[in-house]
C-alpha cells in the first residue's frame, strides 16, 4: 500500500503530486476485542510510524513491527539476488553404500549474498514460498541442473542422476509438467538422469492432479523420490501407485543412530517398507561410520551427508568425483 501510494498522481491539468503514507497496525485478538481499544492502539502505533520518519507502517507491538519489516527487506534483497544473479546450485554426493561410488547427487540452492556470504535456503525458502518467488527459483534451479547435467556429461563424465527438489508450490501454481519437458528439450540433459524429490505432503496434498503428472513424465524417463520421508503423513496403499522411485529417510532419524533405539528402528523399517514396494531407499544427513554401518546392516542402498562430503559447487563436485574414478576425459 505505501509503495502504490507513493507513487506520483497526475491532475486534470497535467500537476504531478506526490503524497506518503503512515500505517498504523493492531492485531484482533492479539492486542484487544474491542474495536475502540484496537482503533485506539493502531493510532499509537500510527504516531510511532510518524516518529521514525513517515512513509512507513508500523505494528501496535514493536516486535511485530520488527519481524515485518525484517522479512519485508528480506523479499526485497531476495528479489535483488535473483536480477543480480546471486543465486548458485551446489550439489552433495549420493553414494552406493555396497559400492561406495557416487552414484548420484541432489542439487541444493544457496545464495552467495556479496555482505553476508553464503545464506542456507532454510532462511529464505518459506518467504519465496509465501511471495510466489519459489515459480521462477525452482525453474532457474531445474535450468540450471540440467544445464549443468549436460555440461557434464559433454565432457566426458560418466552419467549420474540429478536430483532437483520440486515445491508443492509449483506443483500447485505453475504447469510443472511442461517446465521439465520444456527444459530437458531445451538443455539436451536426458530425462532417465533427472529425478525431482516432493516431499510426502506435497505428493499426497493433490493426489489425482500428481499421479497424472508424475505419468506423464514418468512416460519421458523421469525419475521421483519422495525426500524427507518419515516426517509427514502418506497412505501406504495409495503410495504404492504413485510412479516413484526412492524414499529418502529424514535426516532427523539419521543424527541420533545408534544412540536411539527409537530412531533405529524407523529407520530400519523404513528401508524393510520401501524395498516391500519395490522402491530404492536413500538415507540424508549421514555424518559418521557408525551410522553408516548401521544402514548398510539394514540393506539401505544409499546414502548422503557430511561423512561423505558437505554440498559444494560444480568444480569441487568434479575433483570429487575424479577421486571416485569417475573422471572427465
Amino acid at each position: 500500500m505505501i509503495a502504490i501510494l507513493n507513487k506520483p498522481f497526475y491532475l486534470g491539468q497535467g500537476d504531478e503530486i506526490h503524497i506518503t503514507a503512515s500505517i498504523g497496525i493492531s492485531l484482533f485478538p492479539q492486542h484487544g476485542g474491542d474495536p475502540d481499544i484496537l482503533i485506539s492502539y493502531a493510532d499509537v502505533a500510527l504516531s510511532q510510524a510518524k516518529a521514525e520518519g513517515r512513509g512507513c507502517f508500523a505494528y501496535y507491538s514493536e516486535e511485530l513491527t520488527l519481524a515485518a519489516r525484517k522479512r519485508i527487506e528480506l523479499e526485497t534483497r531476495l528479489r535483488k539476488a535473483i536480477e543480480q544473479h546471486e543465486l548458485r546450485v551446489f550439489y552433495q554426493p549420493q553414494i552406493d553404500i555396497d559400492s561406495g561410488r557416487i552414484i548420484g547427487a541432489e542439487a541444493l540452492l544457496r545464495w552467495l549474498d556479496p555482505v553476508e556470504g553464503v545464506i542456507s535456503p532454510v532462511q529464505f525458502i518459506s518467504l519465496a514460498e509465501e511471495t510466489g518467488l519459489i515459480l521462477e527459483i525452482g525453474e532457474w534451479v531445474l535450468r540450471e541442473t540440467c544445464r549443468q547435467g549436460k555440461q557434464w556429461l559433454d565432457a566426458g563424465l560418466s552419467p549420474l542422476t540429478l536430483a532437483v527438489n520440486v515445491s508443492a508450490h509449483q506443483f500447485r501454481r505453475s504447469d510443472i509438467g511442461a517446465l521439465v519437458t520444456k527444459v530437458l528439450s531445451e538443455t539436451g540433459f536426458p530425462a532417465e538422469q533427472l529425478e525431482l524429490e516432493m516431499t510426502e505432503s506435497g505428493l499426497m496434498e493433490s493426489q489425482d492432479k500428481v499421479m497424472g503428472l508424475l505419468n506423464k513424465l514418468r512416460a519421458l524417463g523421469v525419475r521421483f523420490a519422495i525426500d524427507d520421508f518419515g516426517t509427514g503423513y502418506s497412505s501406504l496403499a495409495y503410495l504404492k501407485h504413485f510412479p516413484l522411485d526412492s524414499l529418502k529417510i529424514d535426516k532427523s532419524f539419521i543424527d541420533d543412530i545408534p544412540h536411539m533405539q527409537d530412531d533405529m528402528e524407523i529407520a530400519a523399517t523404513i528401508i524393510a517398507m520401501g524395498h516391500m514396494l519395490g522402491f530404492k531407499v536413500l538415507a540424508e544427513g549421514v555424518e559418521t561410520v557408525e551410522q553408516l554401518a548401521f544402514l548398510q546392516s539394514k540393506g539401505c542402498d544409499a546414502y548422503q551427508g557430511y561423512l561423505q562430503s558437505k554440498p559444494v559447487p560444480p568444480d569441487e563436485f568434479v575433483k570429487l568425483l575424479s577421486w571416485h574414478g569417475l573422471k572427465l576425459s
